[in-house]
């Protein structure tokens, strides 16, 4: 996202026209990123959102609906302590950089709420009247930087600056090129945004086309009359920001984003262009519909990461234990070695490397070459052997059982990677995190409560054409509690065949016979929620869910069945739309 001062002005100017006067009554700190502060003005409620993701920092005033965690994080209840009924006086964006501050005003104390909007130095302090922290959403010691400090107590102090011009100070063609290094051996844009603050790329690039400048020509080779040229066009377009005459768009080419800002650039060729009533709007268009899904891949593909390297491993493990179980179940050879070297003792002597000797215990009784240590005795060499085979027949059992487990794990670590690639929110993949993280694949961070807050996400809710209802788990943990608490006796549970899939319950009252158009509905739907989901004539067992039973021990979400029967489906994508019911 080009969120650049330009951008940031035109949402400064847009919560000045809504929000001053306005009473802030709660604070709300959702995850680690995004604060959302409830506020109430001229007989509306309104919500400020602010967040520090890098990828998506912003502040705007917001529709969208948020899960508040049960338990508010530290620094949101500082907010609450000293912002509740406090009223916003005034909002402000100093020297045109990414930060906003927001004046506050409380039974006569002053306080300031700073948001750093900077990419992954994004952040959001409060202060007091003197300008002292109370604290910030992420605290900055000595350690981490020693020119500039965040945490309680200490003097605020402005992100370090750039060294660079406010745009907004340049009135005359003649301010501007006195900015600028004549001999500036750099692209044309580039002498815009490297001298000029809160200028981003594409917004410097449009400034340089509207003069009809080339922008990657390099501004040492422009003529007077084209830098003059370019500083029109430059205070063309700050006259626009400093009347906040803006028009939000989103450009859209081959379906993506191909920029966002606070009025259309005419350099860009974009396919379609999204106009919006104010940027607040656009943001939450942007937020809800690409910079969410951006998002949830990112999220996705970490997590993946994560669960592949577990499967690598346990595959790697599986190769090297089954190559020794197969050297074990040999272990025979090295006792008949023993023993010929045993009846032949007589004829052998220390210091030998090898031994021909008869084998008695072939048929045509042929000679078999065996390896001896020189350093050792024919006795030695023939205990040698022996100890040999006693090991390995020792370690068959041990083996097999660690093979088992690691098969275990192999076909819980497939279940975990089909929740990932199904997950439909970013909620789904918390809950796919919080899974691992109790099982031991991710480390649990120190938490101060043991109150995660946020709700729980349901089972996917389906009707059949029958009217009855069909739920499937979206993870491991939420099978386990879908097949043994939700369900009741009597309800059908299906899951595909030896293929990676999440539970499906189909929930009866009654011990009438589901229907066969309900019983095919609930199969098409186990389908097309496993790893088969791009199949045909997928295996789908069903049995009635008390003779689905959990292995002590077992990892969530594997279970073993009896008493089952087999339909072949195919998996549906148009009947998720038709029964989904949320």
């Amino acid at each position: 996202m080009a969120f650049d001062g330009i951008m940031l002005s035109a949402l400064k100017d847009n919560l000045k026209e809504n929000i001053l006067g306005a009473r802030i009554e709660k604070s709300y700190q959702i995850e680690k990123k995004l604060i959302i502060i409830n506020l109430r003005h001229n007989n509306k409620n309104l919500k400020l959102l602010i967040s520090t993701d890098p990828q998506g920092a912003r502040i705007n005033l917001s529709r969208l609906d948020f899960d508040y965690p049960s338990y508010p994080p530290d620094f949101c209840m500082l907010l609450r302590k000293y912002l509740k009924n406090s009223y916003i006086q005034n909002i402000t964006q100093k020297d045109f950089e990414r930060v906003i501050q927001i004046e506050i005003e409380k039974r006569g104390k002053k306080y300031t709420l700073i948001a750093e909007l900077m990419g992954k130095y994004s952040n959001v302090i409060l202060l007091d009247d003197n300008d002292i922290v109370l604290d910030a959403m992420k605290r900055i010691t000595e350690e981490q930087n020693k020119e500039r400090q965040l945490y309680p107590g200490q003097k605020y102090q402005d992100p370090p600056g750039q060294d660079k011009s406010n745009p907004l100070d340049i009135r005359t063609p003649e301010e501007f090129l006195t900015v600028i290094d004549e001999k500036f051996e750099q692209a044309a844009y580039r002498a815009v945004m490297f001298n000029f603050r809160g200028i981003g790329p594409y917004s410097a690039r449009e400034i340089v086309y509207r003069a009809n400048i080339d922008p990657s020509q390099n501004y040492d080779k422009l003529d007077n009359s084209q830098k003059i040229e370019l500083a029109k066009s430059f205070i063309e377009l700050f006259k626009i920001i400093k009347k906040n005459n803006y028009k939000a768009v989103i450009a859209l080419k081959d379906e993506e984003v191909d920029y966002i800002s606070a009025f259309p650039l005419k350099h860009r060729n974009p396919d379609k262009i999204m106009d919006f009533e104010n940027t607040n709007k656009m943001m939450d268009y942007y937020y809800s519909n690409f910079l969410k899904d951006k998002e949830l891949k990112k999220s996705i593909n970490n997590l993946r990461k994560v669960v592949q390297n577990y499967l690598n491993k346990n595959l790697k493990k599986q190769k090297k234990l089954k190559k020794q179980l197969e050297e074990s179940k040999s272990a025979d050879k090295y006792k008949k070695k023993g023993e010929l070297i045993k009846s032949n003792i007589y004829q052998l002597e220390k210091g030998q490397k090898e031994a021909v000797l008869t084998d008695y215990y072939s048929e045509n009784q042929s000679d078999i070459k065996i390896k001896l240590d020189p350093a050792l005795t024919p006795a030695e060499n023939a205990q040698k052997y022996f100890k040999k085979y006693n090991k390995l027949q020792k370690s068959v059992k041990h083996l097999k059982r660690e093979i088992a487990k690691l098969r275990h794990e192999e076909k819980y670590l497939n279940q975990v990677m089909l929740n990932i690639e199904q997950a439909e929110t970013l909620e789904d993949i918390e809950e796919i995190r919080e899974e691992l993280k109790e099982e031991n694949y991710i480390k649990k961070q120190k938490q101060k409560n043991k109150n995660k807050g946020g709700k729980k996400l349901p089972p996917r809710k389906f009707v059949s054409s029958n009217g009855y209802q069909i739920l499937i788990g979206r993870n491991n943990k939420q099978n386990d509690k879908l097949t043994k608490k939700i369900a009741n006796k009597g309800d059908i549970w299906l899951h595909t065949k030896t293929i990676a899939g999440s539970h499906v319950i189909i929930k009866r009252d009654t011990s009438k016979e589901i229907p066969d158009t309900t019983l095919n509905e609930a199969a098409s739907l186990a389908a097309y929620f496993s790893k088969a989901r791009n199949s045909k004539n997928v295996p789908i067992d069903y049995t009635e869910v008390e003779n689905v039973n959990k292995p002590k021990g077992a990892r969530p979400g594997l279970v073993y069945y009896e008493k089952y029967q087999t339909i072949y489906i195919d998996p549906d994508p148009e009947l998720i739309k038709k029964l989904a019911k949320d």
